[in-house]
């Protein structure tokens, strides 16, 4: 662990005149000159060694501070005995002293200022570590700031360290008072070990929920991928949703991989779709990037399909307006979406909707389109409406969530 300094600077600096007493005298008469809380039999020791440490006379410092333990009686003079061993401990760079003086001071009732304390238990932390004892420093470090406040950075540190020892579940509740403490923006770095920590303690839900949020501040396709892959666990996900997902991918900025496209463009066909998977294959081919016989075989009868398909929308979409099922109409109306005639495409989806689709997930289906639709036609308020609607979990309920959060990115 980095050890951050907090109160352990100072402690460090002044302990010496923090800890040593001052020197002790006595009147002739052998009577205190004031009143003192120490022993008389252990002053002189006590004095002896406070000259040694500042010295650096180890072993005399240690020998004094023997004698003097011998003959201490009181709280006080165990003490007074104490802050020197710190004293002593610091300069001599043990910590194993360091940590036993402090800890019987900060036990025994008024031995320690309030800022002493402060000062104290924000030094733990260092000799935790300087003992070889990671976990006690964090420890020891929490407990300073969680008594005593800390800024982002202390927070975040915090954080790491916890994420390195496993321990995903404090990581998660100190990642998260850092971002919420940070004065600026907080780095996209801080968010991803938030986010790991969420995955990694199990929080798959909030974890979906944070990135959600990440992604609108910093949006990445490696983010994207992630929010729109979690259609893919949907229970009910089937391979027909998968140009649905691609089309959301492309939207958020994605670029597709040469795979995505050909399944893309497969399913367009298979949908009765060749304008869009025209639209698909020709940029592709015209950069070289359609080499697959089938990616070949789907650019051909796009090719021979699209003009006399576009040609006769209009008469279908007539019919279907006219006399179609709902169905026809949920078809028909992704038929005008896949062409780019987004007002034409709103009318023929909201009128399959007005027919009435029992099957849920072609009714779902049905409203992703129609928020698409209406989003492209400029209505991002109607299409959030419509997407809100998606509840399914064959995915598309998923992609509609998703599709919100990506035109808010848009903005």
């Amino acid at each position: 662990m980095k050890f951050r300094t907090l109160g352990a600077t100072a402690i460090a600096a002044l302990l010496v005149a923090i800890a040593a007493p001052a020197p002790m005298s006595f009147a002739q008469n052998g009577q205190a000159a004031a009143p003192a809380p120490i022993t008389k039999q252990i002053v002189g020791s006590l004095n002896d060694a406070r000259t040694a440490v500042i010295a650096k006379d180890w072993a005399t410092a240690t020998a004094k501070l023997a004698d003097a333990a011998k003959g201490a009686k009181t709280p006080a003079d165990n003490n007074a005995i104490n802050r020197l061993k710190v004293a002593m401990a610091v300069e001599n760079k043990d910590a194993k002293l360091q940590l036993e003086a402090m800890n019987a001071l900060m036990t025994s009732p008024g031995a320690l200022t309030p800022e002493e304390t402060k000062q104290y238990k924000g030094a733990l932390a260092k000799v935790y570590l300087d003992l070889g004892d990671q976990p006690g420093s964090l420890k020891a470090y929490r407990a300073y700031v969680d008594e005593f406040g800390g800024t982002a950075d202390n927070f975040i540190g915090i954080a790491n360290d916890s994420s390195k020892a496993n321990d995903f579940a404090t990581a998660v509740t100190y990642a998260e008072k850092a971002i919420a403490a940070s004065t600026t923006p907080a780095p996209e770095s801080w968010y991803r070990l938030y986010m790991r920590s969420l995955q990694s303690s199990g929080q798959e839900e909030k974890y979906y929920t944070v990135m959600e949020g990440v992604v609108a501040k910093f949006p990445k396709e490696e983010y994207w991928r992630i929010l729109l892959g979690r259609s893919q666990k949907e229970p009910k996900f089937a391979n027909n949703m998968y140009l649905d997902l691609y089309r959301a991918l492309q939207e958020s900025g994605a670029k597709l991989t040469p795979q995505e496209r050909s399944k893309a463009a497969d399913e367009a066909l298979r949908r009765g779709l060749p304008g869009e998977a025209l639209a698909l294959l020709e940029s592709a081919n015209a950069r070289g990037e359609v080499t697959s016989e089938i990616d070949k075989k789907n650019l051909a009868t796009a090719r021979s399909q699209s003009a006399s398909d576009r040609a006769a929308l209009a008469k279908d979409t007539k019919d279907a307006l006219a006399k179609g099922s709902a169905s026809d109409l949920a078809l028909t109306g992704e038929a005008q979406l896949s062409y780019g005639d987004n007002a034409k495409a709103v009318e023929v989806l909201k009128a399959a909707l007005a027919k009435g689709i029992s099957d849920p997930a072609e009714l779902a289906l049905t409203k992703l389109h129609l928020g698409i639709a209406q989003y492209r036609a400029g209505d991002k308020a109607g299409a959030k409406a419509t997407w809100a609607e998606v509840k399914s979990d064959d995915g598309a309920g998923s992609l509609a969530h998703n599709w919100s959060i990506i035109v808010d990115a848009n903005a």
